[in-house]
């Protein structure tokens, strides 16, 4: 070994032996984890009720829940499905209605007493016509013999709103759009035993909300809204920035503003008080209804890739704080009640159905 290797390395071992009896720096302790995300599971003590996605060799998606154990959903075709959950999970499908075309059922109302849907195909000319259906339920729920109310129902506005249809004021009522140069949204309604359809039209684009309520849709959004009253014809001006989308249901008002870098959502009330900003990024609303049953805000954030998983949480407008409800979930829908989410695929795909008046 020469003498340029023997210096070499005895000046690495004069430092490994410097630094060994060099006195260590304090060192920060290592950084805890962020506390985890609170869950509706741990804070209510709640649990969903699960339902297969598969009932006697159907796929189903829920349209409307009606209690614990019964719901209203459609298939592929665009039936109208009864579903029953036993005690033990089974699950048992009545077909209510099968239009014969897709899109087939795309709204549905019920009370104790009675279903109502409205059931949309293409005629021969290829352009899409809708009829309106009744059907009493018994006195287990069920649904009896089924008949149309009417066919006079317009071009159907169908958004997958809660009250795209819906009992009120001992009649059905429901909006579609009115054939002409001029936007025009029609307010329709029927008594429930039948009768002469009723119209009353709105000039520009408007949406469903609870009776008696209309709010102002699509462009006419941008910068503000106006709800109307279909009753009276009383209105209330919302008003926002100049850039954010406002949404509004009779109680609460969603107020979007998109970016590069995704999207901020506000809610609030239609008289401006109670601004909170519910969601930021990717994440967007479960439902186009705002403020269910006037607390709560579902919500959903998804990946970047088609079959990436979503993670469902859920904002109490009340606390201020939003909680985890799944981390994992395929398809999300809500209705003026209740949200749910599926897991799995084909025949082990299960829904998972939050009742969140459970947890008011």
């Amino acid at each position: 070994m020469d003498t340029a290797q023997r210096l070499t390395l005895a000046g690495a071992a004069a430092l490994a032996v410097a630094w060994l009896a060099w006195p260590s720096p304090d060192r920060p302790e290592t950084l805890a984890a962020p506390p985890a995300q609170p869950t509706v599971w741990e804070t209510w003590d709640a649990e969903p009720v699960d339902w297969p996605g598969v009932v006697d060799g159907r796929a189903w998606t829920p349209l409307r829940v009606l209690d614990e154990d019964s719901a209203l959903g459609t298939d592929e075709a665009g039936s109208l499905l009864y579903v029953e959950l036993d005690e033990a999970g089974d699950a048992a499908v009545t077909v209510v209605a099968e239009p014969g075309g897709v899109p087939g059922v795309v709204a549905a109302a019920a009370t104790d007493e009675r279903l109502a849907w409205i059931a949309s195909v293409p005629d021969e000319q290829g352009r899409v016509v809708s009829q309106l259906w009744t059907a009493p339920r018994g006195a287990d729920g069920r649904p009896g013999e089924a008949a149309v109310l009417t066919a006079d129902t317009g071009d159907v506005i169908a958004s997958g709103s809660a009250y795209d249809l819906q009992f009120a004021a001992e009649g059905l009522h429901w909006l579609s759009t009115a054939r002409g140069e001029a936007l025009v949204t029609e307010h329709r309604s029927i008594p429930v035993g039948g009768g002469e359809v009723a119209v009353t039209g709105h000039l520009g684009a408007w949406q469903a909300a609870a009776w008696p309520w209309l709010a102002s849709a699509g462009s006419d959004s941008l910068g503000g809204a106006q709800l109307v009253r279909t009753d009276t014809g009383a209105g209330v001006k919302v008003f926002s920035g100049a850039e954010e989308l406002t949404l509004c249901s009779a109680t609460w008002c969603r107020l979007i503003v998109t970016a590069d870098d995704g999207a901020r959502t506000d809610l609030i009330r239609p008289d401006g008080t109670d601004r909170v900003t519910v969601a930021e990024g990717f994440t967007s609303a479960v439902s186009p209804d705002v403020g269910l049953i006037d607390r709560f805000e579902p919500l959903v954030e998804r990946g970047a890739g088609a079959g990436d998983a979503a993670v469902v949480t859920l904002f109490d407008l009340e606390a201020g704080e939003a909680y985890l409800v799944a981390s994992s979930a395929g398809q999300t829908g809500a209705d003026a009640r209740s949200v749910w989410w599926s897991t799995g695929t084909a025949d082990l795909l299960v829904w998972h159905v939050l009742d969140l008046t459970d947890l008011a």
